[in-house]
């Protein structure tokens, strides 16, 4: 049997919550990345040498180190150089302090023509620089310049690591930015950019690669997405030829993946514990960050709140386990069993929904639904399940609805946060006592998205 085409509601509600800021962003990491690997000779470094500015001033730099109680950086330097690691010159090439020592102090060690060669050298340091794509876009840890904690995950790391990174943030990024929103999304990654090159500049020495790539920063939506779960996290998942489906897994075992990429990452990049440090930062503060950023749940009153009956707990289990089995008769005695006793059940109503369209009882299953999309689902994660099953309603009854139902499935759809499928509903029902405060609900919600031209639309 072939699925029901998509409305036209459906398709602009899918493009609207899409995770466009992690598309575009994951796009042009990976563009930086095949692009601007870093991995070349850097023009700078050979000007450095060729110009004749090492000539002039590498051995003078060693010698400051040493005066300055640095000596311990000057071996360093010195054996990265014999390892055929050219990017220790940029200790001295982007050290202001030792150039502002050179100049006071030029004629006790350079003739007059060196001095004149040596300042019109530095004078064209800058320049090159500008030309240099890993420290152009890199961020030296001695020139911690802000535009370049933005810039320096576009340029260079490892491409596989990269590619792998953003494959496995895949599942994640749909619910992430769905729950978040597109600007929270994107301020994350702006503070997860912060936060590695912080990270980086921790314990990064004079000398070392420039921090760049994109794992270290991408480590704060990883973070994120953690910090909003609970213990077990549900995924969508997409198949060839079927409807999206969902699979929950222990939050922890998502864990490990951030943990296994910053191993690689620690493995692959050098110098490796800056390059850790700076991903272990982006995923502790993605972590914390979202709890302050996170949308405000709905209120709960706990003192009102009835305790659980034990009688309907066990007929809740029995009913979920003969839904396992593909049982929907037994499955379905036993959720109407407990509606017998409570009818606003929200569990036992879901559990009915699914029993019943399993079943071959339409009638029955159309009335539950009615009784489901009416009930207030006021509680957390209550409003998102009914989303799912009025999509599975409308895949197979279509969108019809009594008003007195759809008006209260309109405020649910609203607390969801699912705003075009609730103008789509809202504009196909009639007039009723409840349509007025489910409109102006919905209008309050696209004023606080900032959709106030959708909501002027609506007429309460």
């Amino acid at each position: 049997m072939p699925l029901p085409q998509r409305s036209k509601a459906d398709t602009i509600s899918a493009l609207l919550k899409a995770p466009w800021v992690t598309a575009v962003i994951a796009v042009a990491l990976l563009l930086g990345a095949l692009l601007n690997p870093a991995n070349a000779p850097q023009p700078v470094l050979g000007w450095y040498v060729d110009s004749g500015l090492k000539t002039l001033e590498w051995d003078n730099y060693l010698s400051w180190l040493r005066f300055n109680g640095r000596g311990e950086l000057a071996g360093q330097l010195e054996q990265q150089l014999a390892s055929g690691d050219s990017h220790a010159y940029s200790a001295a090439l982007l050290s202001p302090s030792f150039v502002k020592d050179s100049d006071l102090r030029a004629r006790d060690f350079w003739s007059a023509t060196q001095i004149e060669k040596w300042k019109a050298l530095r004078q064209q340091t800058q320049d090159q620089l500008a030309a240099s794509n890993l420290y152009r876009w890199g961020l030296p840890d001695n020139s911690p310049r802000p535009a370049r904690f933005f810039t320096s995950p576009f340029a260079g790391g490892s491409l596989w690591l990269t590619a792998l990174t953003v494959f496995l943030l895949v599942p994640l990024a749909f619910p992430l930015e769905r729950q978040l929103g597109h600007g929270r999304v994107l301020t994350l990654w702006l503070l997860g950019c912060l936060l590695a090159g912080a990270g980086y500049l921790l314990v990064a020495r004079s000398g070392q690669l420039p921090f760049h790539g994109a794992v270290a920063p991408l480590m704060v939506w990883y973070g994120a997405f953690l910090g909003l779960q609970g213990w077990r996290t549900s995924l969508p998942v997409w198949l060839p030829g079927k409807a999206r489906t969902s699979i929950s897994l222990p939050t922890p075992a998502l864990a490990a993946m951030p943990l296994v990429l910053l191993g690689l990452l620690a493995w692959q990049a050098q110098p490796a514990i800056a390059n850790l440090a700076a991903g272990a930062l982006a995923l502790a503060g993605g972590t914390l960050l979202i709890q302050l950023m996170r949308p405000a749940e709905p209120s709960v009153n706990t003192e009102t709140a009835t305790p659980a009956d034990p009688q309907d707990q066990q007929g809740l289990q029995r009913g979920w386990d003969a839904l396992a089995q593909l049982q929907a008769d037994a499955a379905s005695e036993a959720f109407q069993q407990v509606l017998d006793r409570q009818p606003d059940h929200f569990d036992a109503l879901t559990g009915l929904f699914n029993a019943r369209r399993m079943g071959q009882d339409s009638n029955g299953w159309v009335d539950i639904s009615h009784r489901l999309f009416a009930h207030p689902a006021s509680e957390k994660g209550q409003a998102q399940q009914v989303v799912g099953c009025w999509q599975q309603f409308r895949q197979q009854q279509g969108a019809e609805l009594p008003s007195s139902v759809g008006w209260h499935l309109v405020t649910t759809l609203t607390r969801a946060g699912e705003f075009a499928q609730a103008e789509a509903l809202a504009v196909s029902l009639d007039h009723h006592d409840t349509r007025k405060p489910a409109l102006q609900a919905l209008r309050d919600a696209l004023h606080r998205e900032g959709l106030g031209h959708r909501a002027k639309a609506l007429e309460v």
